[in-house]
C-alpha cells in the first residue's frame, strides 16, 4: 500500500467512523489531543498522521487500528 492510498483509505474510514460514532472534528480534537486543523488535514487527504495521532484517534474512536486502515467495505 503506498502512502497516498494509506492517506485515502484513513480518512474516508476516519470519517466513516467519526460519522458511526457520532462524534464531531472538534470533540475528535479534544479527546485525541490533535489540533482541530490537523483533524481537517487527515479528512481533507492532505496528511497521514503520526503513529502517536494514529494510536490518539484508535483511541478516541474506541476503534481497532485495523478499522482505519484497511478499506472500509471489507471490514464492515
Amino acid at each position: 500500500m503506498s502512502e497516498l492510498d494509506f492517506i485515502d483509505i484513513f480518512a474516508d474510514n476516519l470519517r466513516d467512523l467519526m460519522k458511526e460514532v457520532g462524534i464531531t472534528q472538534r470533540e475528535l480534537s479534544r479527546e485525541a489531543r490533535i489540533t482541530e486543523s490537523t483533524i481537517s488535514k487527515y479528512l481533507g487527504k492532505q496528511i497521514m498522521p503520526s503513529l502517536k495521532n494514529f494510536m490518539n484517534i484508535c483511541h478516541a474512536l474506541n476503534c481497532e487500528p485495523q478499522d482505519l486502515f484497511i478499506p472500509y467495505e471489507l471490514i464492515h
